[in-house]
């Protein structure tokens, strides 16, 4: 999902005259060579392999993308692994099945199987318990911050709506996690706002935009809040509650918090771009530095539960396989938990929100989806469908165009092409609606 302040930038178009698709196979680690060892079919996978190389070289040369990287599977199996581009374009290092990006809002769906798997054994009745007041999931006597809110309604919130989008914060154009010099200003703490402050902010300084239960609202805020839920009932820091409920036990080794500074990037991951004609953005850290947004106007750490995850697109896939139990690994979640995960609110037909996952259903396939994307550095997408495909793809660059005002039109062309088209590709079957 798309953050609210958008802030438009178009790689120059020098970039994208000298830009080269440069593929690199499945060469770089123990991890990759065995998966590729495990390829059925290896005829059906040469096609699938020009399909989808067919597509990303016309998504790359279309769009201003530095590189990206792709991962799929069937039934468990990686098929196909490829990077493409570069990662980073001052060393000319490329990007490969191996390289780490920041996956943005795909971090959602991680936090909610976190959660499920943590409450596995109360569900469903534990998905309407609520979340704040002296009996809450963060109790007052834990977290006395929190206590007595502005907007006592905020004492109505539940699991459930904060899963789902519906716990009443987010129909306006403020987001608190991306205003972390202010709050912290206003909380008298030091900038950047930790993700506590950002809560204790929002419940006695602001009130809710609609009553919990009553209308969906995409929020980073309500996960932010998740991710101190997690905290409070495993007594670890998110990323290590996180590691050790989810991405261990799913295979996944390479997965973090990520850094805001370039310099600070993990080992294989990409840098990012933005275009370098939009004016720089203040520092979150409140030390009135500027630069790009990619750099600048993000404080990950805070974003940790909706935003904050560097990996890999195996990593994701390997993730979502898991939690769906279609791994070669032990399922993450029990039959009836993934079942409850795909259910959307009956109540809200227009909310197509499962638990954590964007729920569709085509051609009579349900499918389990995410999108996530920082402006304007990077842009992901992932994939589960229940016919046996999931898919993940990773971009260091979103290609929003200026002026503003053609950016959603823009992004939304962007979006299908990747979304639609790469599926399409996958599952080799022409989607109407790519190229419309």
């Amino acid at each position: 999902m798309i953050v609210r302040h958008l802030r438009q930038r178009l790689l120059p178009a020098a970039l994208s005259a000298a830009f080269s698709i440069a593929a690199v196979g499945l060469t770089v680690a123990a991890a990759q060579a065995q998966d590729q060892a495990q390829m059925p079919a290896p005829a059906q996978n040469e096609a699938l392999a020009k399909r989808v190389d067919a597509q990303m070289e016309q998504l790359l040369g279309k769009y201003p993308i530095p590189g990206a990287s792709i991962a799929i599977a069937y039934k468990g199996e990686f098929v196909y692994q490829r990077g493409y581009g570069l990662a980073v374009i001052e060393t000319n290092t490329p990007a490969t099945p191996a390289t780490r990006f920041r996956i943005a809002s795909i971090a959602k769906p991680v936090t909610a199987v976190a959660i499920l798997k943590l409450f596995e054994d109360e569900l469903p009745q534990a998905l309407d318990r609520k979340v704040f007041g002296p009996d809450g999931l963060l109790p007052d006597s834990a977290y006395p911050e929190f206590a007595n809110p502005r907007d006592t309604r905020v004492l109505n919130v539940t699991l459930r709506d904060l899963l789902q989008h519906t716990g009443g914060w987010g129909a306006t154009d403020y987001d608190p996690q991306y205003d972390l010099v202010d709050i912290a200003r206003t909380m008298n703490v030091k900038a950047p706002a930790s993700a506590r402050d950002v809560i204790a902010f929002m419940l006695k300084q602001r009130s809710l935009d609609v009553p919990p239960g009553t209308e969906v609202h995409y929020s980073n805020f309500g996960y932010n809040i998740l991710g101190r839920i997690i905290e409070y009932k495993t007594g670890k820091p998110y990323e290590q509650a996180v590691q050790d409920l989810v991405f261990k036990p799913a295979g996944v080794t390479d997965a973090v918090i990520g850094a805001d500074k370039r310099a600070q990037r993990v080992a294989n991951e990409s840098a990012y771009y933005d275009d370098q004609r939009w004016p720089a953005v203040p520092d979150q850290d409140g030390s009135g530095a500027t630069g790009p947004e990619s750099y600048f106007g993000f404080h990950l750490a805070t974003m940790d539960a909706h935003g904050g995850w560097v990996a890999s697109a195996a990593d994701l896939v390997r993730f979502v396989d898991a939690a769906q139990g279609t791994a070669k690994s032990p399922a993450l979640l029990k039959p009836q938990t993934v079942a409850l995960m795909k259910q959307r609110n009956a109540a809200m037909p227009d909310n197509n929100n499962g638990l954590g996952w964007v729920v569709t259903r085509m051609d009579g396939v349900t499918i389990l989806s995410h999108s996530g994307a920082l402006t304007t550095g990077s842009y992901g997408y992932l994939q589960a469908r229940e016919d046996g495909w999931s898919w993940a793809v990773l971009f260091n660059r979103l290609p929003i165009p200026y002026p503003p005002e053609k950016a959603m039109a823009d992004l939304q062309a962007f979006q299908t092409a990747v979304q639609r088209g790469l599926m399409a590709a996958i599952v080799n079957k022409t989607d109407p609606a790519v190229g419309k």
